[in-house]
């Protein structure tokens, strides 16, 4: 209803603006209260497990033959804050359905390594994704996108923005897309750290 009624709000006007206010406030607000679902429904069973246990509850996530998914880990693991591992969690979780509802791929590889005073997440799929649309989705360049549309991916572009974190859409080595989430220095802490709750 926001975007239709921003549609006809001249630009400049103090009407749109608080239009645009108004849609991201309603986005930030589902978008929390999505990752406040998933961390009841995960967390409940779990709650002080690594990044690296965690992302391995994602290859039991799909029936066999749908999509095949491995998880590799190169350089020592560090501890992270909560929220820093729920995140990371929620962006691989995310992608990886992507790849198998719409990329429909048959295989996803999640990458994390540590190292080099940061995090890296990567999660590569052999999918036909469009990784234009992806770009411009994570940018919110497409109408509609966090309104019900696309919420998956614009709550992967947010999270990462409030985190402080590098997001990157990229083609591949298995041919479909990667998706791509790099944490430097020290670990949020405050309100960048938390992201909910």
């Amino acid at each position: 209803a926001i975007d239709l009624c921003l549609a006809d709000a001249p630009a400049g006007s103090v009407m749109r603006a608080r239009l645009e206010d108004a849609r991201r406030l309603s986005a930030t607000a589902l978008r929390r209260l999505r990752s406040s679902l998933l961390d009841l429904r995960e967390g409940a069973s779990a709650p002080d497990e690594e990044l690296p246990v965690l992302l391995q509850r994602l290859k039991a996530r799909h029936p066999a033959g749908q999509l095949h998914v491995s998880v590799e880990v190169t350089g020592p693991p560090v501890p992270l804050p909560p929220a820093v591992r729920w995140s990371l969690f929620h962006v691989a979780s995310e992608c990886v359905f992507n790849a198998a509802v719409h990329g429909g791929a048959r295989r996803a590889v999640i990458r994390l390594s540590y190292g080099g005073g940061g995090v890296g997440l990567c999660i590569a799929d052999d999918g036909h994704g469009k990784l234009r649309t992806l770009r411009k989705i994570i940018r919110g360049q497409v109408p509609g996108t966090g309104g019900g549309y696309h919420t998956g991916l614009a709550d992967i572009a947010a999270r990462a923005e409030e985190m402080g974190w590098t997001l990157r859409a990229d083609r591949s080595d298995l041919g479909g897309i990667a998706v791509r989430v790099l944490l430097t220095g020290p670990a949020p802490d405050g309100m960048r750290g938390e992201t909910h709750g």
